[in-house]
């Protein structure tokens, strides 16, 4: 069957990205696949990267989250990154999830239910997390890991240094805990010698979330493409409108051709005007307003063939290139891909 819209992800280049962080860090992953896996399809991914021995976690947001991953077959533990409500307890029973836990109610369901929990400590987030952890109280029921965050690793190193620091200085007290972890893909260029875990997402899926990661010689492969076929093409006279608003208007007589890819499928209508794609190796502007569910190409005097695809996403043109012309990150861009948008491992 042929496809719309295709996400197009490259199987060896997610499992080489996994292989070049893990030595580039000397320490197992925590392979973060919430939100699946970053729109990229976490069953998949998951399935994917699970044989390998790099891996010993993974990580999603949610019980739920967690219980499907379970259910499609994944074995490897599994981290609930951002605790659990008390309804959700069965689900952490049932499909053996191991919650992080940050607040006292959480700590007090896993203390009595004997949950194997790992522990997480504010060093500066601000979000989830213990300021101290309440040693005595943990003595119950020792928590298997415990971890921290990294809110700025990749602008601010003193505050990253120092929350490093804080976080040796507050897990020495838990001496003896199987798994400690601090490092995001980001703060994959920080010294935590003290850890044995990294807990990374974004450099997964090809991209440096620091631009230190690459001059210190990790090495990332782009993994993914997005294409779409070009259902309609007409020759339009010069002054002639695009879209709603008439936002533009052809300054010459042109060849524009129509593609089926909107705001409903991930195209942001910020990119109205903004972005380009790729046909046949060239680049092209997409043209007035960006509407749910097409976009409109000016191929000037290079007159397209329906069926043919555009590119909009690759090495040339990633995520990250994608977020910086709307001042936003690649994570948004990436997550808002729409289920429209078929995913195909390769």
């Amino acid at each position: 069957m042929a496809f719309r819209s295709l996400w197009q992800i490259s199987k060896n280049s997610l499992i080489a990205n996994i292989k070049n962080i893990a030595r580039f860090a000397g320490k197992k992953i925590i392979a973060v696949v919430k939100a699946n896996a970053y729109g990229h399809g976490a069953k998949e991914v998951a399935h994917l990267l699970e044989p390998l021995k790099e891996i010993e976690f993974f990580a999603v947001a949610t019980p739920e989250e967690g219980a499907k991953l379970r259910k499609a077959g994944i074995r490897k533990p599994i981290l609930v990154l951002f605790g659990f409500l008390p309804w959700e307890v069965p689900l952490l029973k049932i499909y053996r999830l191991t919650p992080v836990v940050g607040n006292f109610k959480e700590l007090r369901l896993v203390l009595n239910l004997k949950i194997p929990y790992h522990l997480n400590i504010d060093t500066g987030m601000g979000r989830c997390g213990f300021l101290v952890p309440p040693y005595e109280l943990l003595k119950r029921f020792p928590p298997e890991g415990v971890m921290s965050h990294f809110p700025s690793a990749d602008i601010d190193r003193t505050f990253t240094e120092n929350q490093i620091r804080e976080f040796y200085k507050l897990t020495l007290p838990l001496r003896g805990i199987k798994y400690l972890h601090i490092q995001n893909s980001a703060g994959l260029v920080y010294k935590a010698f003290y850890t044995n875990l990294v807990r990374v997402g974004l450099a997964i899926y090809g991209e440096y979330s620091s631009p230190l990661l690459k001059e210190k010689g990790l090495k990332l492969f782009f993994p993914s493409e997005v294409s779409s076929p070009i259902l309609t093409v007409k020759r339009l006279p010069k002054g002639s409108c695009i879209s709603y608003g008439c936002r533009y208007k052809l300054k010459k007589a042109s060849w524009i051709g129509i593609i089926p890819f909107g705001y409903a499928d991930g195209l942001n209508r910020k990119f109205s005007n903004r972005l380009k794609v790729f046909y046949k190796e060239k680049s092209f502007p997409i043209v007035g307003n960006i509407t749910m569910d097409l976009s409109v190409v000016n191929f000037g005097n290079n007159k397209p063939s329906e069926g043919e695809r555009v590119i909009l996403i690759d090495r040339r043109q990633k995520f990250s290139d994608l977020a910086s012309l709307i001042g936003t990150i690649p994570y948004e861009i990436m997550t808002s891909i729409g289920e429209r948008v078929k995913r195909i491992f390769r």
